[in-house]
């Protein structure tokens, strides 16, 4: 009995044996299919197509207009980061693993990012990422089905990652590995070596178009802003020399008579109290085309014409960027010719501005900037003194504001104005550059309640433009104030304000207003989106005068200028400059005809290129070349 249980017991152990035999047979046939170096491939080749298509998606981008070259070239850049990642790790799920989930963050990023700017994160936005991340929070976002696309797209790219099995477990060090990595990771960086030191890959790639999404929308995302960190780094000029800049502007020496300083124009005063104020996205949008509203909402700015100097500057930005505008005012130089952002690349050592020559003459005792938001904000409370500031007042010294949305008002903002104003030194000058905070987007709080909004009259629904202007109103009602209490001031004032830059509104508005998506846009009617409105008041007679179109980097000068205070070589440089080419901005350039011209080739240039290699040239000069640059020709020698 005894043997038959034993040998029932061995016959049916036989019998497990052999189906773990076939199982393990099927088992190592099936991860060998699974393991078959033409589907590795294959997996392998198709992550970054996904991962372009997912990019893109978060960004609603048109595969078809980028087309298969461009597509290609993005898919590239991909594939060129996977190959590295892979040799890295030597696994190939982890290292896809990790680029997907890096993918699917930066796509996720970028669709928010776009929601309230118009455009996905670029190169110099690595520079901000706190002062981004200080407003990022005030945005009410929907996600679209653009969202929800990517998402998905994303998800196929992370599944796709499990078809073949999992490498078999050889160590990371293995002799294998290490040789297949070597060789992926020597590919990998020969490749970006390539691209560094190639024109070939880039020559029909500009990582500087006038407007940021349409160079994400005509090349991609990833080649695109490739592209555009690759201009972030400012050389020097072809042909380049100190004595170069430095024999340009000598032609505008006080005593060379080119561009001397007009006559005062102050009725004999030397030194009015300066206050500067950029206002944020303060724009006057009917130069956009027409907008019909219920209410007036720029009433008192549009009646603001006895001495006043008024009109329209170009900004080199749009819907954000804002101490790239005040960098043009306070130094006179143009983002023509830095791709980054001054404030948080370029400015790192004392740089002698219009502060300087303001505080060198008259009564001015100090110069202050106020800015009623966080100090560190693209770090302007490191730049500022560089800039010739004594003093940084910001939000923490602002006591009991009144708040629109969850921003201080313009008139607590005018307020603060008016009471460093009472509180200088007697018999001392105010100067003062004011930064207002009011008016930043975004325009979707639905919880603030306007007392006298403005709407759109349309047949269709303009939350954001409503929004928008309801603020400009507010704006508009708080300069009444400031201007009102000034003109009754004894001691001449003059006051200058601009925008920084126009908001940015949903597309269905523009439609409305321009006919077309913003996408379709040409040159000149892109051109209308930088235009914002400027004046120069004085409580005291001054010339009235229209300027049609003037840039933001010669707004400083023409203050002086109105001021009646001396100017110093460089400035008198950009004085001769505006004569011919009065608005010269990052996205274009118009000449004294009001001929506007692209970066990009137009026959202007040939016209014009001269002034504009002097302008680049004395510019690297001021900006970058410390170690030569003679400060006699931005500076004026302090009066005793």
């Amino acid at each position: 009995m005894e043997e038959a249980i034993q040998e029932q017991k061995a016959a049916e152990e036989n019998e497990r044996r052999q189906e773990e035999k076939a199982g393990g047979v099927r088992a190592d046939k099936e991860n060998r299919i699974r393991r078959n170096p033409v589907l590795l491939l294959s997996v392998f080749l198709l992550a970054p197509v996904l991962e372009y298509i997912s990019i893109e998606c978060f960004l609603k981008g048109d595969l078809a207009e980028i087309g298969l070259y461009y597509g290609f070239k993005n898919v590239l850049l991909l594939l060129s980061a996977n190959i590295l990642l892979v040799s890295v790790f030597h696994r190939f799920r982890p290292a896809l693993l990790l680029s997907q989930a890096g993918v699917l963050a930066l796509g996720i990023a970028n669709y928010f990012v776009d929601a309230f700017r118009g455009y996905g994160i670029v190169y110099m936005d690595l520079f901000a990422v706190k002062t981004a991340a200080g407003v990022a929070g005030d945005y009410n976002y929907t996600l679209e089905p653009a969202f929800w696309l990517g998402l998905l797209t994303a998800a196929a790219g992370i599944a796709l990652l499990f078809l073949p099995a999992p490498e078999s477990g050889r160590r990371y060090a293995s002799r294998r590995n290490m040789i297949a990595g070597g060789i992926g990771l020597a590919a990998a960086l020969l490749f970006y070596l390539w691209l560094g030191n190639t024109f070939t890959f880039w020559e029909d790639v500009s990582g500087l178009t006038w407007d940021h999404n349409i160079g994400i929308s005509k090349y991609g995302y990833v080649l695109y802003v490739t592209a555009n960190a690759g201009e972030a780094e400012v050389e020097p000029p072809e042909g380049y020399s100190p004595e170069k800049a430095e024999e340009i502007l000598s032609h505008y020496g006080k005593t060379s008579g080119v561009n001397s300083v007009l006559a005062d124009r102050s009725g004999g005063v030397t030194s009015p109290n300066l206050i500067m104020i950029m206002n944020e996205s303060f724009s006057d949008l009917e130069v956009l085309g027409d907008i019909y509203t219920d209410k007036p909402y720029l009433e008192y700015f549009r009646k603001l014409k006895k001495n006043t100097i008024r009109g329209y500057v170009e900004s080199s930005v749009y819907g954000g960027y804002t101490a790239n505008s005040e960098f043009e005012f306070l130094t006179g130089c143009s983002k023509a010719f830095l791709p980054g952002n001054p404030y948080l690349q370029y400015i790192k050592d004392q740089v002698p501005t219009v502060i300087d020559s303001i505080l060198a003459q008259g009564n001015y005792q100090e110069a202050v900037a106020f800015h009623p938001y966080y100090p560190s904000g693209y770090n302007r409370n490191r730049v500022y003194p560089l800039l010739g500031f004594q003093k940084f007042l910001s939000l923490k010294d602002v006591k009991d504001p009144l708040l629109v949305r969850k921003y201080v008002s313009d008139e607590t903002d005018y307020q603060m104005i008016r009471e460093l104003y009472q509180q200088k030194q007697e018999g001392s000058s105010l100067c003062l550059f004011n930064v207002t905070m009011q008016n930043h987007s975004a325009y979707t709080d639905t919880d603030y309640q306007f007392e006298d909004p403005v709407r759109v009259i349309s047949d269709q629904r303009q939350f954001e433009a409503d929004q928008y202007l309801s603020l400009i109103k507010l704006s508009d009602e708080a300069l009444e104030k400031l201007i009102k209490y000034f003109k009754k001031e004894k001691e001449p004032t003059l006051i200058v304000l601009f925008g920084d830059h126009q908001p940015h509104l949903p597309d269905r508005f523009y439609q409305k207003i321009m006919g077309k998506d913003p996408d379709d846009f040409n040159h000149k009617e892109n051109m209308q989106k930088y235009k914002v409105p400027f004046f120069i008041w004085a409580n005291y007679d001054i010339p009235e005068q229209e300027i049609e179109c003037t840039s933001i980097n010669y707004l400083s000068v023409l203050m002086m200028q109105a001021a009646g205070l001396e100017l110093t070589d460089y400035q008198r440089f950009l004085l001769a400059l505006h004569d011919k080419l009065p608005c010269i901005s990052a996205k274009g350039y118009y000449d004294d005809q009001g001929r506007l011209y692209d970066w990009e080739g137009d026959k202007g240039q040939e016209e014009y290129g001269r002034l504009l290699e002097e302008y680049e040239t004395v510019q690297y000069y001021y900006l970058f070349d410390k170690e030569h640059r003679q400060d006699q020709y931005f500076k004026i020698k302090r009066k005793k």
